[in-house]
């Protein structure tokens, strides 16, 4: 439990809405303040416990409560249709409530773009939580947000090493030996024998960014605002494009160009053997959306609520699709239609050519998953927990499958089958004619990368420090690799008998494929 005396906190959290967030960010105050200092998932308590003494009792031990805000927090439901917050056993209100009572400090963390609730939209009991100062935690920029946070806090932190000291302590080949045979590498261990890395590149903060193999070079980006060009071969650097933003975005090359887009609101257009600028188009955000290029014309979603379709060889505007959503979702072209999903909970059809919409299915929330399309149909993940297929031509439903957590994976349509992630922790390989579950692997934490099947392989990666290979008809683990970090939206690549992809423990990484 956590101790008041030296500052505890405590986390409050929907694990179906904020679940994947919550994890990450005990992780990391853990490492600042010390395992007894941070409490979090009351949902554990144990069989006989009294709910509310137990509640009670966490609170009495903390001096701050973080109450993490999802887009839906104040309008989910129970089973029974009631919305959660107007009943008062809910857990999440008799945490704040509790905390409100005993004049806890309570902060309310704003996840991915949530805004504060108005007073009016919440019970009574909850209704000074709307006065409070509010902090925002966004997974592409985590680190910094909660950096952040962690200065509002005030708090004493502990000397404590930490899980970029250990694996600064490895430098290169030790270190390397620790994340491929199995031994201790942040507190996780690596089984079922994985293979040796081939190589790992250290950039100088997390990757969030999916790596794209040409003519032997890796290029991925970085949150330290940079896009590397690596051997694909032995992870030398060739060389590393700066912008003035975190890069997230994942790159396509084509043309000899690679393009990518930025934090710093542009989308950047490199040439693949220098690594100079051709061009930069300036969006009105954040681009986090990753490019497609498809018959000269760059298509790509912004946060500024608009798809751009920018003219792949001189970076001039063509069109813009406007809405009332981000697009993080990355679009894909079939023929002459582009496809993407957007964050006003819609997936949309519009024409390459010119921007017009040609139809739009409406979900039950924000759509950040990227559609693959394959025999007319789209394959797309909703962040309201469903999978949906949808007929190319007309956008109508063909099958829906409900998972456990959000969906932001981008499935693999591989044949009969697609193979797909949830926030629910597992990686599901579903029938793409029906929509019949075949089988499902549980990794434990969040899957927001996005797999890929070689081999009889499918390869992913999880929250929970670790990269997979699954067998691809079964859903058997073949082997299991250990990072530094989680692994966040960063989507593996297989290419010439390596697979690639990053971790937010700042490394890009190569395993030979077996």
């Amino acid at each position: 439990m956590a101790d008041r005396s030296a500052g505890g906190i405590f986390i409050s959290y929907r694990r179906d809405e904020t679940g994947h967030v919550a994890g990450r960010l005990a992780d990391y105050l853990r490492e600042r303040f010390g395992n007894a200092r941070v409490f979090i998932d009351i949902e554990s308590i144990g069989p006989g416990l009294d709910f509310v003494e137990e509640i009670k009792g966490a609170l009495a031990n903390c001096g701050v409560l973080l109450v993490l805000v999802g887009q839906h927090w104040t309008t989910m439901v129970n089973d029974k249709g009631q919305r959660r917050l107007d009943d008062p056993n809910d857990y999440i209100v008799l945490e704040v409530r509790t905390a409100i009572d005993r004049n806890v400090r309570v902060i309310p963390v704003l996840i991915d773009g949530a805004e504060i609730p108005e007073e009016e939209e919440l019970p009574a009991a909850l209704r000074p939580l709307a006065r409070r100062n509010a902090v925002r935690l966004d997974h592409e920029t985590f680190r910094s947000d909660v950096d952040g946070l962690v200065q509002h806090l005030g708090l004493p932190t502990r000397a404590v090493v930490g899980r970029r000291a250990l694996l600064k302590w490895g430098g290169g080949g030790a270190s390397l030996a620790l994340l491929g045979t199995g031994i201790w590498t942040a507190g996780r261990w690596a089984r079922d024998r994985p293979p040796e890395p081939v190589w790992t590149y250290r950039t100088e903060d997390e990757v969030y960014s999916s790596p794209a193999i040409d003519r032997g070079v890796v290029y991925v980006g970085s949150v330290d605002e940079h896009l590397y060009a690596l051997a694909a071969d032995s992870g030398k650097l060739h060389w590393r494009y700066r912008t003035e933003g975190s890069v997230t975005s994942s790159p396509t090359v084509a043309d000899e160009t690679v393009y990518f887009g930025s934090n710093d609101g542009h989308l950047h257009a490199v040439d693949q053997s220098t690594g100079t600028s051709r061009w930069k188009f300036p969006a009105g955000e954040v681009i986090h959306s990753s490019p497609v290029v498809s018959t000269g014309t760059v298509y790509v979603g912004c946060r500024d609520n608009n798809l751009y379709a920018v003219d792949a060889a001189t970076g001039k505007q063509r069109w813009r699709f406007a809405r009332g959503g981000w697009f993080n979702s990355s679009p894909r072209v079939a023929g002459d239609v582009v496809y993407v999903g957007c964050r006003d909970h819609n997936v949309y059809a519009l024409k390459a050519e010119s921007g017009e919409i040609l139809w739009a299915y409406t979900t039950q929330m924000t759509v950040d998953s990227s559609p693959a399309v394959e025999k007319n149909i789209v394959y797309i993940g909703g962040d309201d927990h469903l999978v949906y297929a949808l007929n190319a031509a007309n956008g109508e439903l063909i099958w829906s499958f409900v998972t456990g957590g959000g969906v932001v994976s981008s499935p693999c349509v591989v044949g009969k089958v697609v193979y797909i992630g949830s926030d629910d922790g597992n990686l599901y390989a579903l029938d793409a004619n029906t929509g019949r579950e075949r089988w499902r692997f549980d990794t434990g934490n969040g899957i927001r990368s996005s797999p890929v099947e070689e081999g009889g392989l499918v390869y992913v990666g999880s929250r929970d420090f670790s990269f997979y290979a699954l067998e691809a008809a079964s859903g058997k683990l073949a082997w299991r690799f250990a990072t530094g970090g989680p692994i966040d939206d960063s989507s593996p690549v297989v290419a010439d008998g390596m697979v690639y992809f990053g971790s937010l423990d700042g490394r890009v990484y190569a395993l030979p494929v077996r």
